[in-house]
């Protein structure tokens, strides 16, 4: 058999992780559609720049690195589904604080 043949003659490096579930597709949407909304509520000129001030008023966190202390910002992209919704509902508790009426509500 060919196929076997080639795999034979080839070395492969396979790495087995745990599961870690990321976000879905329904809550990326949910999100993007919500970032936009927002982004024209404040005025901003793109849902990217909304993206941006929701990661560094939500995900962003204080570090000292030796004498210095920074701010670091977190992505999205690695938050798994729960974490996604827990994120999710901050963006909501935030908005909600500027007056903003979610459509769901």
């Amino acid at each position: 058999d060919v196929c076997s043949a080639d795999l034979q003659e080839k070395l492969w490096w396979v790495t087995v992780k745990p599961y870690k579930s990321t976000r879905s597709l329904d809550q990326n949407d949910y999100y993007w559609r919500l970032v936009a909304e927002l982004a024209n509520y404040f005025g901003l000129k793109s849902k990217d720049e909304m993206h941006e001030v929701l990661l560094y008023k939500l995900l962003s966190k204080e570090k000292q690195i030796k004498n210095l202390k920074v701010m670091t910002v977190g992505s999205t992209t690695k938050l798994n589904v729960k974490q996604f919704n827990e994120y999710l509902e901050k963006v909501k508790e935030f908005a909600r604080g500027y007056g903003f009426k979610l459509n769901e509500e």
